[in-house]
């Protein structure tokens, strides 16, 4: 049908960061509560009613059912996304911001104090400190939880973060780092080094008195000495 090439355009458009006119967002917006028609003219006609898209977020169910073509369902859908939308953006409460240690180390604890099993979670970070995504993994083993680098490699190139904070949990008693511990770190940094991002660190939970870090102790700069592209092709 016509109209799908026009969504896959559109699709295209906001996949490529491309500018989109308001008509366009509230098309694609519309996508899901009308799968089967054109959203053009829908767009065009909430637009031309309240003359903004902020005007068609701010309107009440009622006056989108206004609008030819709108009924309760799709008023309904507008009015949550609008209500979502301005919550994420209102409350600045609510973005956490890691900016030293001690932010990472209470963060880690809230995050994984309490877990059954062992949890892998990566912690991807803007320049200021601002976790912009996180990564969480279980393999629903007491014992451990494998990532393979692959996957690593392709949540970087997603999300490309300035910097990248690791954490995990341990359920023996003891936050010591294992040797698997120690090549992922390095399997990681060099991952990071490639891709010119900061590892930050790797904590290690296994309760709030016992937390191990690898930048406390001084062993993420040896390994960032050890494992970088640099140092690899020299050897080579």
């Amino acid at each position: 049908m016509l109209h799908e090439g026009h969504r896959k355009r559109l699709y295209e458009k906001l996949d490529s960061g491309s500018f989109l006119h308001e008509h366009e967002r509230l098309e694609i917006l519309l996508f899901n509560a009308y799968p089967r028609i054109n959203t053009n003219p829908i767009a065009h006609e909430l637009i031309n009613a309240f003359g903004s898209l902020r005007g068609v977020f701010d309107a009440s169910v009622e006056q989108l059912k206004s609008v030819k073509g709108v009924g309760d369902s799709v008023a309904h859908y507008i009015k949550i996304v609008a209500m979502v939308a301005a919550k994420a953006y209102s409350d600045g409460a609510e973005e956490i911001f890691l900016k030293n240690y001690g932010d990472f180390k209470n963060f880690t604890a809230k995050r994984l104090s309490n877990k059954p099993d062992e949890v892998l979670e990566i912690y991807f970070c803007e320049k200021n400190g601002k976790i912009k995504y996180i990564f969480s993994k279980t393999d629903f083993d007491k014992h451990g939880v494998t990532l393979g680098r692959e996957e690593v490699a392709s949540l970087i190139s997603t999300h490309k973060p300035f910097g990248i904070l690791i954490a995990h949990n341990h359920l023996t008693g003891s936050s010591a780092p294992s040797s698997a511990d120690d090549v992922f770190t390095a399997e990681v940094q060099l991952l990071c080094n490639i891709n010119k991002v900061t590892l930050y660190d790797h904590c290690i939970y296994a309760s709030d008195s016992d937390v191990y870090s690898y930048f406390c102790s001084g062993r993420i700069d040896s390994i960032k000495k050890e494992y970088n592209l640099s140092n690899i092709l020299r050897r080579n």
